[in-house]
């Protein structure tokens, strides 16, 4: 762990547990939880909840003190936007480990490795409260030496083969979205490499003819494919008129020569592309995809070059041709090759789960005096990530913009309302059930932290009752809270109902239990969620979501709530129920995509689409998908993750049944399932 630097502890943290002015926590009144029972619920009430107590009222403002000093460190510029890899996000995590800390949790013991060993200064001499876990930071290029290419004709009359050295940065250019190491490729020309069914246009169609199956010639090959698509400038195209449409995207490209199986890409531009320029390294994808197969660019009037050689006609020709007819023109490059070798040398960085313990005292047993002995606790899990976007990059809704994103509402609001609940509990526990806090990190990511917390679970997950998050609350608009997860676990539509209203609350309720947050990763372990959530706005992933717009006061007012339900999950004797809910799809839907229903585990690595099961009653939990399987394949398209198992679906429709390849320990194992209507 690096030192942690005097602005997170000494010029911070004490104002944060006692703000000027306020009276030590020790002689706060407590507050008074409780609830009033309506309807059949399998919770039974504790105490009769009402309305702000007079001792909550006047600590509101040593509360919202706290939670705006919170909010404004952990958003300010010094941060860094707390991305990944920056010195900002380091600070921010040992920020929460000390709120924890001081507060009085305990600490899970770390999981230091040789290379990163455990914190060795202070109380966390012999624990620490970091999980670890690493992930992909970005991709470089490497040494010139170790990128170079080469493309190889068929002999000539002198029986020599023709060779055209690339020289790097000026003939040829590998692209972060690619793979590292040694090629010797045949080459076919794909056009623009688009397979869209209900365009009724194919590039790969041609090249399959007289193959085997729909990869035909492609499969090991490096497809040479155009930018951009056909009819870009005919405003009665269908592809979008002259507005470029989804099958422009170069992801989109080298996930659909992915599927058809290709070795490799070598994108060319087109007639209007940059003239013969080349892109930016990153311009296909910033490499956390992690393929294998090389993907290159090579300068236009090269490809040109070969393509009329093997095909007779150049590449404004064909392109004409494309654009009169609609019709692909894609072909077998006859006799070339290229080979090569690239180097693409990826950052990994290390993310870091902070987490807290306050321990549950348990349930004296049937028969037995409270200290006779007790039932081993049970967990209730509160978390919210701390991590955002750093200075942007490609989720950022402010694409070029490489300022500071801030994040105060995204998820600096979160983490200063979990460490304040913590404060409330801890200060009120111990309780029955033992409760969990963990700040998350790499949600921005794809919930990189919460999956590997689920794969690697500091209590047993069997012991997990519920995982309560909270992702954006700073944003209070009048009385409206948005609760997710509501049909998630029994007895949870009333309890959410009760505190709400006894809060004055007005809720907008969502059953389900999958969304992009890290709830999801619980969900999908079955494990009952609620998620907290205000709502977005026009400040969302951008540099303008600061700590000048959070509304503190109705951070208090969730702060009270939250510590209102996470008391009670932690202090009912009958622990939810879960409930599987049919929900909406999860990961990379919309639009024209099919309803598919499968629930991606981020946590599982490697070749394929792997998955953590399929939501309740959806195509895939009907044709049979489990927990573990590995999707490979989805009718003829090959699946090597998840942008190509999204690509494949949106070459179907809904009503479709598509054979379904999936790898179910260690066999593969073909499904039959019928898609539905997009969601």
């Amino acid at each position: 762990m690096q030192a942690r630097p005097l602005s997170a502890r000494e010029t911070v943290h004490k104002t944060l547990t006692n703000p000027p002015g306020t009276p030590p926590m020790n002689r706060v009144i407590p507050m008074l939880f409780g609830l009033v029972y309506l309807g059949v619920s399998v919770f039974q009430p504790t105490v009769e909840v009402r309305a702000e107590s007079a001792a909550e009222a006047a600590d509101d403002t040593a509360v919202r003190e706290r939670l705006r000093l919170a909010v404004e460190w952990l958003a300010a510029p010094e941060r860094e936007g707390r991305g990944p890899g920056t010195k900002g996000i380091d600070q921010a995590a040992d920020w929460v480990a000390d709120q924890l800390a001081d507060i009085g949790l305990d600490t899970i013991v770390g999981s230091g490795t040789a290379a990163h060993p455990a914190p060795t200064e202070g109380r966390l001499e012999t624990r620490s409260p970091f999980q670890r876990f690493g992930m992909t930071l970005d991709a470089k290029l490497g040494p010139a030496a170790a990128n170079t290419a080469e493309v190889v004709g068929p002999p000539g009359q002198d029986g020599v083969p023709r060779t055209i050295p690339l020289e790097l940065g000026k003939d040829f250019t590998p692209l972060a979205a690619g793979g590292s190491g040694t090629f010797d490729l045949p080459l076919v020309f794909a056009g623009y490499g688009i397979t869209a069914p209900a365009e009724h246009y194919d590039d790969y169609v041609p090249l399959s003819a007289g193959g085997a199956g729909q990869q035909g010639v492609v499969k090991g090959a490096a497809a040479v494919v155009l930018r951009q698509e056909p009819q870009k400038d005919d405003p009665h195209s269908v592809f979008d008129g002259n507005q470029a449409s989804q099958y422009a995207a170069l992801a989109r490209k080298v996930a659909n020569a992915s599927e058809h199986e290709a070795g490799g890409v070598v994108f060319c531009n087109d007639s209007d592309a940059d003239g013969d320029s080349l892109m930016a390294f990153t311009r296909a994808g910033d490499g956390s995809e992690n393929r294998t197969m090389p993907i290159l660019q090579i300068r236009r009037s090269i490809i040109d070059d070969v393509v009329k050689a093997s095909l007779g006609r150049n590449l404004d020709t064909i392109q004409k041709q494309i654009d009169e007819s609609l019709t692909p023109q894609s072909g077998l490059l006859t006799g070339w090759r290229i080979r090569g070798q690239t180097a693409i040398d990826r950052t990994e960085t290390e993310g870091r789960n902070v987490i807290a313990i306050l321990p549950g005292v348990g349930w004296p047993q049937d028969g037995a005096t409270a200290d006779a002995g007790t039932q081993p606790p049970e967990t209730v899990v509160l978390g919210a990530h701390y991590d955002h976007l750093g200075y942007g990059g490609a989720n950022s809704a402010a694409p070029g913009d490489h300022t500071v994103h801030h994040g105060a509402d995204d998820n600096a609001s979160g983490t200063a309302l979990l460490v304040e609940v913590a404060r409330m509990l801890k200060q009120h526990g111990p309780f029955p059930r033992t409760i969990l806090f963990v700040a998350f990190s790499g949600e921005e990511r794809g919930l990189l932290g919460s999956a590997h917390y689920a794969a690697n679970a500091v209590v047993p997950l069997n012991e997990t009752v519920a995982m309560v998050n909270l992702d954006m609350v700073g944003r209070l608009d009048g009385n409206k809270i948005v609760v997710h997860g509501t049909g998630t676990g029994t007895g949870f539509d009333a309890l959410v109902d009760r505190f709400v209203a006894a809060r004055g609350f007005e809720a907008a309720k969502e059953p389900g239990g999958f969304g992009p947050s890290d709830h999801s990763s619980f969900y999908a372990r079955k494990i009952p969620v609620l998620h907290l959530f205000t709502g977005s706005h026009a400040d969302y992933h951008r540099p303008t979501d600061t700590a000048d717009k959070i509304n503190y006061d109705g951070m208090v007012r969730i702060t009270r709530l939250v510590a209102d339900v996470v008391r009670e999950l932690a202090t009912v004797p009958d622990r939810p129920g879960y409930i599987e809910v049919a929900s909406k799809q999860f990961a990379g839907g919309g639009g024209d995509r099919p309803y598919f229903g499968s629930i991606p585990d981020f946590g599982k690595p490697g070749k394929g689409y792997a998955v953590t099961g399929a939501t309740k009653d959806s195509p895939a939990a009907q044709g049979g998908l489990k927990g573990g399987d590995v999707i490979v394949r989805l009718g003829e398209s090959a699946v090597t993750g998840l942008e190509d198992f999204d690509s494949a679906l949106r070459k179907h429709k809904g009503g479709d049944t598509v054979p379904v390849v999936v790898m179910r320990d260690g066999t593969e194992v073909t499904l039959q399932i019928t898609l539905g209507p997009p969601k």
